[in-house]
Parts: structure tokens; C-alpha cells; sequence
């Protein structure tokens, strides 16, 4: 069986040519917040963990910050790298940076924990990489009990006509760096102060019930995942009721979801 970092490497490699247009536009509302949490970043060197395609990336170097950025998929790396033709782009390890010590003022990863199998590796390579005093900023998705819908909607389709108990990789916790307390003890124990933690919220539109199945076939990993690993009879009516849920939300021809999510900030000591 492949390993959760194949699993997700593979998934989102498949989806890295429709990753601006399909869920792309969710994840950029985050960029304000992080901007604000960054605080100035003129003329500083940033790293951008997890780049993706690079929306983030362009974001802070329109803020003048230097950039460079990781990612461990190649084919989302050519987009950033097109995108911020002023920055330095490479497909790498989040868990192990290829990297000197101590050389950037600042430190991203928008939504990328979640996609990791050691994230705490991740978190103490952020702060070997940062220069004491160094801002790190990350963003993820807050549980179904802070309000995501889609997260709510496909979790009961898949608990009424199917299983959670799947044969997939075993995967670290999605909602861990959601709370609070976990933020605190991870980046305690890498050596950051000053921690901070606060709640916003994005929100996906659509047409149709069909839109929230291209949602989630084509924008996201876990949760085809799980659909696709039920039988095929609980797979049909699981996206079935997906779509029967997803219309009953529909207001003024418009299908909103809420994704709300946290963004924690932390000062290296």
C-alpha cells in the first residue's frame, strides 16, 4: 500500500492543473490574514512552505518580501515559479528543507500541515530555517463543529451508506493544528513564542450539487479518498445524498459553502 506522503503527493499532482480554478479561489481568501500576520515584510526573505501554485507567493511579493518557495509537487512549482518570476521556486520536503540555517525573516505554510505525515518535522524545520525573531504563519481548516459544511455534508453521506473504516494509509489527524492547545504545544516545543491563534472564515460558491462532486473529486484529496474506497453501490448513494444536500443549501441560485479556518502566528525566540 502506498504511504499517506505517496498518497497525498500522487493526489495532488493529479490535481495541480485545475488547482487555481477549482479550489484555488477558497484558499486565496486566506491570503489577507496571513499578510496581516506576517506583518511587514518588505524587503524580507520569506519562505513559502507548501507554495502550491504560487497565489500566496505573488501576494508577498507584491508586499516586496523576497521569496522562496517549496513544494513537493514539481508540476505545482512550474506555476509558481511562472507566477512570481522574481522568486526562487523548488520541489522539495517540507519535513527536511533543503536549506542553511537561520537565513529568512519569515515563514509560511497555507494549508499544508494537514498534507503531511510529520508535520511537527515540519514545524521545527520552519524554525531552523528562520532567523531568531523570525514570524511563522500557518492556516488550516477548523472541524465540521466550527461550521465547515462540506465537511459536515460528506462525513454524514459516507456515515450513512458507507464506513470510515477503509483501507487507506494511516494518516495523522486533519483537525490536530486546529486547536488550540495542539498549536501551542507544537510550536512551543520548536521553540516559538508569542503564539497566537485566530479563527476566519472563507466561503466556496457553486451552481449545482454536481458542482460540490467536481469540488471535491478535482479540489481536494482525503475525501475521494474515502468515498472511493466504499462499494460501489455505497459510493453511488454517498454522492448522491452529497448532491441532495448540497441543493438544499442553494439561496438565490447559489450554492455557499462556509470553510472556516484558523491562522496561527508565532514569533521564533
Amino acid at each position: 500500500m502506498a504511504t499517506f506522503r505517496d498518497a497525498e503527493q500522487a493526489g495532488w499532482s493529479e490535481r495541480a492543473s485545475r488547482y487555481d480554478e477549482i479550489f484555488g479561489p477558497v484558499a486565496a481568501q486566506a491570503i489577507g490574514a496571513i499578510l496581516d500576520g506576517l506583518e511587514d515584510v518588505t524587503g524580507r526573505a520569506v519562505l513559502d512552505i507548501c507554495c502550491g501554485t504560487g497565489e500566496l507567493s505573488a501576494a508577498l511579493a507584491g508586499r516586496g518580501a523576497r521569496i522562496t518557495g517549496i513544494d513537493f509537487v514539481p508540476a505545482m512549482v512550474e506555476r509558481a515559479a511562472a507566477k512570481v518570476a522574481e522568486g526562487s521556486f523548488a520541489a522539495g520536503d517540507a519535513e527536511a528543507l533543503d536549506l542553511p540555517d537561520d537565513i529568512f525573516d519569515a515563514a509560511v505554510c497555507a494549508f499544508g500541515l494537514l498534507h503531511m505525515a510529520e508535520p511537527d518535522r515540519a514545524i521545527a524545520e520552519a524554525a531552523r530555517v528562520l532567523k531568531p525573531g523570525g514570524r511563522y504563519a500557518y492556516t488550516t481548516w477548523l472541524p465540521p463543529a466550527k461550521g465547515g459544511d462540506l465537511f459536515v455534508i460528506a462525513g454524514n453521506a459516507i456515515k450513512e451508506f458507507g464506513t470510515t473504516k477503509v483501507d487507506l494509509p494511516p494518516a495523522p489527524p486533519v483537525f490536530r493544528f486546529a486547536d488550540p492547545a495542539e498549536a501551542e504545544s507544537a510550536l512551543s516545543a520548536a521553540g516559538f513564542r508569542d503564539i497566537a491563534f485566530g479563527e476566519h472564515e472563507a466561503v466556496w460558491r457553486g451552481e449545482t450539487g454536481q458542482d460540490v462532486i467536481d469540488l471535491i473529486y478535482e479540489g481536494i484529496v482525503r475525501t475521494p479518498m474515502m468515498i472511493e474506497a466504499q462499494t460501489p453501490d455505497a459510493r453511488e448513494a454517498i454522492k448522491a445524498r452529497i448532491v441532495e444536500a448540497s441543493e438544499a443549501m442553494r439561496r438565490d441560485g447559489v450554492i455557499a459553502m462556509r470553510w472556516p479556518y484558523a491562522l496561527v502566528t508565532a514569533t521564533l525566540a
